[in-house]
């Protein structure tokens, strides 16, 4: 029994709080054991608290009972599964190994179908693909049935393929902005809204809408909006709208970077633990933004259990962009855990291997992280030899054009000149005070510039005190 109740316990901690806030409004058991094992697992899934013990005592029938009945009612409205099953119909239909029992569920699922669906575009397309095949073999009364669906639902597929390619044009202009900066995409604010909150449009359209309306706002630093959007669509995913687990740690991990700006940190992170609960090609993105969280939380050692348990994850990925996130944050963590002759070994041993990878997509992130394990062990040298061989101080001052410019890495050099006997107190003082004089940073800037100069104080204490009563 307790080895039972053990797999149910774990099948439970699987459980998210979006799918437990979809199942609660949903199961009318006549049972009260069984009532009282779904409201627990729910209750488990939407606490931050320690979980609930399962009563040993009830029947474990009624725990398969209510795991199988779970995971039927989640697979029911997964937009995943649903868009799988489509694929597979579609290629048996084009190979000619279609089942007379899947075209019957077929038949049925268009026959009973009702309201436009996340993958309804997929869907139509299908019906087309296989009204052609029913009349080649003269099943007119099968065939009077796809047409039927055909022809009900023609103006919403037409309507759903305009607004696709509308949001094809708005997602260019939208990463345009993003990318270069100097164009305005306001326009297509109320648009999009309209995308998203249309009930008749299909779910696949409306959740692109609401990607694309998260980034404008991102673009324009309009949090308020962008907290309106994300509670709007954690209603929609409630009611078992655009349901995936893929979508939602999506939409998880778009919401530690929400209340990370916001200064929210212990939501950030409650939501950075939900993101990596499903394993899919982003999960070292939302591994290293977790991470990030942590730190900021001052868990290095939480940090450290995270990185280990998802090594095989880094090893494997031959995304460089987040395989020197990784490696960043794994030699910040040892860093804070005092284990900074590991952490400059790391840096080394990663920088020979993946020299070009880090001079192409992180080099600030990666010099950040790495000059600070220098900076503690005051290997000032090190520091000058590798920002020459490297041209930082180039790469740097194109890097302070930019909008969260925070100068870690040009106070790392100038402190490390000063060090070497390369300048004096004064000029030092010119230098570091240099690529903040003409910034007015944000709240969250200033947090990490402060943070910064109150770890290089602590080799030289003059200087960088002197820089912050500057701020």
């Amino acid at each position: 029994m307790k080895t039972k109740l053990k797999k149910f316990t774990a099948f439970s901690k699987t459980i998210l709080p979006n799918e437990a806030k979809y199942l609660e409004k949903r199961y009318q058991f006549t049972d009260s054991e069984k009532r009282s094992i779904i409201s627990h697992v729910i209750t488990n899934a939407l606490s931050q608290n320690k979980p609930l013990d399962f009563d040993d005592n009830i029947d474990k029938r009624k725990y398969s009972y209510i795991k199988d009945w779970t995971e039927k009612k989640l697979a029911s409205i997964d937009v995943d599964t649903t868009i799988a099953w489509i694929m597979s119909l579609n290629k048996k239909i084009l190979t000619d190994a279609i089942a007379s029992n899947e075209e019957k569920e077929f038949l049925h699922y268009i026959s009973a179908y009702k309201s436009i669906e996340y993958n309804f575009q997929n869907l139509y397309e299908l019906a087309k693909e296989y009204k052609s095949y029913l009349l080649v073999r003269m099943r007119y009364k099968d065939h009077n049935t796809v047409a039927d669906f055909i022809e009900t639902y023609k103006t919403h597929y037409d309507e759903a393929v305009t607004v696709k390619d509308q949001l094809y044009s708005a997602t260019t202009e939208i990463t345009n902005q993003y990318t270069t900066n100097n164009n305005e995409t306001k326009h297509l604010e109320t648009w999009l809204l309209e995308v998203f909150n249309n009930k008749n449009i299909d779910g696949k359209n409306r959740y692109q809408a609401f990607v694309l309306l998260a980034f404008m706002y991102t673009n324009y630093n309009e949090n308020d909006k962008l907290k309106v959007i994300f509670d709007q669509i954690d209603y929609y995913f409630n009611q078992g709208e655009m349901y995936s687990r893929r979508i939602l740690s999506n939409y998880y991990a778009s919401r530690v970077l929400l209340h990370s700006k916001q200064n929210e940190f212990d939501k950030a992170e409650f939501y950075g633990y939900l993101s990596i609960r499903q394993n899919n090609n982003d999960a070292l993105m939302y591994l290293n933004n977790l991470v990030a969280i942590l730190l900021r939380n001052h868990k290095p050692k939480e940090a450290f259990l995270l990185l280990e348990k998802h090594q095989d994850l880094y090893k494997e990925t031959h995304n460089y962009h987040q395989k020197i996130g990784y490696c960043s944050y794994q030699i910040r963590v040892l860093s804070e855990l005092q284990k900074n002759d590991l952490a400059e070994s790391t840096a080394k041993t990663f920088l020979k291997k993946y020299k070009n990878e880090v001079l192409n997509h992180r080099w600030h992130h990666f010099f950040t992280s790495y000059f600070n394990v220098l900076i503690i062990l005051e290997k000032y040298d090190d520091v000058l030899k590798l920002s020459s061989k490297f041209n930082l101080i180039e790469k740097e001052s194109e890097r302070q054009k930019q909008n969260n410019y925070v100068p870690n890495i040009s106070w790392s050099i100038s402190l490390s000149r000063y060090m070497e006997d390369k300048i004096n107190s004064s000029r030092l003082l010119e230098e570091i005070k240099a690529p903040i004089q003409d910034t007015l940073p944000t709240k969250n800037q200033k947090q990490l510039m402060i943070k910064v100069i109150d770890r290089l104080s602590n080799n030289l204490p003059e200087a960088f005190l002197k820089l912050k009563s500057h701020f």
